[in-house]
């Protein structure tokens, strides 16, 4: 298709020209004016998209955090708790030890007084012995010894409980210690009164040792 014919006048020439130049410079202008804008509004419209997407991320990330900090102060607390608590245990189990050692050392206090008191019983009745043979003028004659064996044999394991069990074991030593021994006059209160004290000086060296 021609743009010119040969009837064409001048000014169907010119209006021709115009008419083209129109088309080329509306062209043009859309290209420069026009398509420019709409190409920097779809940009920008996914900017915004991308601006949306990346606040979203944001506030996610805010929100994470936030949770994250609230456990730190939550695990800060529960370590902080468990410190007291801890405190509070130690010192616990410190006053119970306390209180099992008072307990114990009354345990030991009760069972040696138990077996100091069996052996005061011998000890008084081999001093009332020794008096009723000295008030018959048989003083000289009594033998602490023989007697003393006589009082064991009376003993019953059967039936004895353990604090008189202690007691007849100890006597029975102390007695076979003095074997062949002769034992007269104030050497029978000796006998008596000793059985009585060294056992009881034998139980504070064994306290002493312990405790060092």
């Amino acid at each position: 298709m021609k743009l010119f014919s040969q009837g064409d006048g001048v000014f169907d020439v010119i209006a021709k020209l115009a008419t083209s130049a129109g088309v080329i410079f509306g062209v043009w202008a859309y290209f420069h004016t026009i398509h420019p804008v709409f190409e920097k509004e779809i940009e920008l419209q996914s900017l915004r998209v991308e601006s949306q997407d990346l606040s979203s991320e944001v506030r996610k990330l805010n929100e994470s955090v936030d949770s994250l900090r609230k456990e730190k102060a939550q695990i800060t607390a529960d370590l902080a708790s468990l410190g007291t608590q801890q405190v509070k245990i130690k010192a616990e189990i410190y006053e119970r030890e306390q209180q099992l050692k008072k307990t114990i050392a009354s345990l030991k206090n009760a069972s040696d007084a138990a077996v100091l008191n069996k052996l005061q019983y011998y000890s008084d009745k081999l001093t009332s012995a020794y008096i009723v043979a000295s008030m018959a003028n048989k003083g000289a004659e009594f033998d602490v010894l023989a007697h003393s064996r006589k009082i064991l044999a009376t003993h019953s394991p059967e039936t004895a409980d353990e604090y008189s069990q202690k007691a007849y074991v100890y006597f029975k030593r102390y007695v076979e210690s003095y074997d062949g021994e002769p034992l007269k006059g104030d050497r029978v209160i000796e006998f008596a009164v000793s059985l009585f004290f060294d056992y009881k000086i034998e139980m504070l060296k064994k306290r002493a040792s312990q405790s060092e």
